[in-house]
């Protein structure tokens, strides 16, 4: 057997090894699991309006897409893989608590106490945000120079 085949064989069982994990990771069962990414029973039925996103369950379905889609043209390795679980769940942490600072105030608050949420907020989300940096960073070492290429170009569209 000459090598060339061999390599392509050795790279189809990793793309396969990663993708199982993924495809499990991101709700990919054929048991419910909706026959779509990341598909979410609350996010499921969420509409539309024009271009815009409707709800927060809406943004949070695209950003675990994008977070999948990613994994994927990155070729995450096996040997990666405990690296971007780390990562892609800081992201999500990131896009699912980390405040929303335009929603409007409860009933009743006083602006001073309206800013000082708000000061809280962008603080959690600051902490946030550097634990989705460590993350990156300590992935970004594991990666080949070809990967850094891929997510020099297109990571940054993913953390929200």
């Amino acid at each position: 057997m000459t090598k060339a085949p061999l390599q392509r064989f050795a790279l189809a069982a990793a793309l396969f090894a990663v993708s199982s994990h993924s495809f499990a990771q991101f709700g990919g069962s054929g048991m419910g699991g909706g026959g779509r990414r990341g598909a979410r029973p609350d996010a499921s039925a969420s509409p539309r309006t024009g271009d815009g996103l409707a709800t927060p369950a809406t943004a949070a379905s695209q950003i675990r897409d994008k977070l999948y889609d990613m994994r994927l043209q990155l070729m995450i390795t096996p040997e990666q893989s405990a690296l971007w679980d780390r990562f892609s769940d800081a992201v999500w942490d990131l896009s699912t608590r980390g405040g929303l600072p335009g929603m409007p105030p409860p009933e009743g608050q006083t602006v001073a106490q309206l800013l000082q949420q708000r000061a809280a907020q962008a603080q959690d989300r600051a902490r946030r945000m550097q634990t989705v940096s460590d993350a990156l960073a300590t992935l970004y070492e594991a990666l080949s120079a070809d990967q850094r290429n891929v997510a020099d170009r297109n990571l940054a569209a993913v953390i929200p």
